[in-house]
């Protein structure tokens, strides 16, 4: 069962490298993150291939020598390269401000529209309400024979 430790710890860290290529992938910087994550299947592969030949052959081809230990080791190097160029790639590609300042601008304009609408629907239901009031017949008091100085 000891022979299975290292291929196992190998292909998991490849496959972790390469889920977060694919991630990245989707991201804004995509298409940095291509190499990465071809890099990432092809050791994710090899290492895939190395544990389907533990597992046929069992302990009679696996010895515990340096050699075996290495795509540990190369896998375990590669994630954490995959996550160090994440970190830089944060840090040496700012964010877009001029888009955000576009959604923001579009995002308040639509809201002081709605205000305006709101505000000009009250406006005219009360001039409405006021002229509906304002329409009447006046009424003339009746004359009753004496005149007032």
């Amino acid at each position: 069962m000891f022979e299975y430790i290292f291929p196992i710890a190998a292909m998991l860290l490849s496959f972790m490298a390469l889920l977060s290529s694919i991630r990245f992938i989707i991201s804004k910087n995509g298409l940095f993150w291509i190499l990465p994550a071809i890099i990432s299947i092809l050791l994710c592969f090899e290492n895939l291939n190395t544990l389907l030949i533990v597992g046929e052959h069992g302990s009679e081809i696996f010895e515990m020598t340096f050699s075996n230990t290495i795509p540990v080791i190369l896998s375990f190097l590669w994630y954490m390269m995959v996550i160090m160029f994440h970190y830089a790639m944060k840090l040496a590609i700012p964010e877009n401000k001029y888009i955000n300042d576009s959604k923001k601008n579009k995002a308040e304009a639509i809201y002081i529209e709605k205000y305006e609408r709101r505000k000009n629907y009250v406006k005219r239901k009360n001039k409405e309400d006021d002229s509906s009031n304002k329409t009447r017949v006046p009424v003339v008091p009746s004359y009753r024979g004496k005149l007032v100085d």
